[in-house]
């Protein structure tokens, strides 16, 4: 049989919502842990780094939707996601947030290597022998401008930049952020930012997507307490 439509657009995009909801269903099984010598538990930085690749997966998939549906525009596309939507929407609220967002994106994409001494952890923490940059690592340009290497965080977020640190506080804020991003691009054209129907499976519920992120708050908040 002929399909019913003429054409397709190759966007994974609202996919995501799946996979991001069944990691956070999972890393919050867990209560949040302190952090050790290596960073934060197996658990706790697994789970959390791949929620936090995915969900900068899913606003990269749309941004995608949205330069193929603005293509006909004279706007060069060979930048940075953060650069290109401040390009397509001059009003973009927050721009310096998503440059810290997709920032740790490639942290943990690309595994940049701290090398900690962590002899008198108990005592002194763990102090920095190499950062990433003394390694060889590339960082993407705006490393210097949001990175307070003395903190090992950015300076907006608070986000941890070692990749075995990041916990569930980071996915908050990422998923806070990029779910904010998405719903201004809605908010300017449903058709280029579609994000109706974006219902998961959520423990033995159907939930709103931008709703789950509440549960996180209310998990890590009850565990910092």
């Amino acid at each position: 049989m002929r399909p019913a439509i003429s054409d397709v657009i190759s966007v994974v995009a609202s996919s995501y919502m799946q996979p991001i909801a069944a990691l956070l269903e999972s890393l919050l099984k867990n209560p949040i842990s302190g952090k050790g010598p290596a960073g934060s538990s197996m658990h706790e930085n697994g789970y959390s780094a791949a929620t936090v690749v995915l969900l900068v997966a899913l606003l990269e998939s749309y941004t995608a939707r949205l330069r193929f549906k603005r293509h006909s525009e004279d706007i060069d596309g060979n930048v940075s996601t953060p650069e290109l939507l401040g390009k397509y929407f001059p009003s973009l609220p927050n721009k310096d947030e998503l440059i810290e967002v997709f920032l740790i994106r490639n942290v943990l994409a690309h595994n940049h290597i701290w090398h900690m001494d962590v002899l008198n952890f108990d005592v002194a923490g763990a102090s920095t022998i190499s950062t990433p940059k003394d390694l060889g690592f590339q960082p993407n340009k705006h490393y210097d401008q949001v990175v307070n290497v003395a903190s090992r965080s950015t300076r907006i977020l608070g986000l941890n930049i070692i990749p075995t640190s990041v916990d569930r506080t980071d996915v908050r804020k990422v998923f806070d952020v990029t779910w904010r991003t998405l719903n201004f691009m809605n908010s300017q054209n449903f058709d280029h930012t579609p994000l109706a129907g974006s219902t998961v499976r959520f423990r033995g519920e159907w939930w709103e997507f931008g709703d789950i992120i509440s549960e996180i708050k209310n998990d890590s908040d009850h565990n910092a307490s």
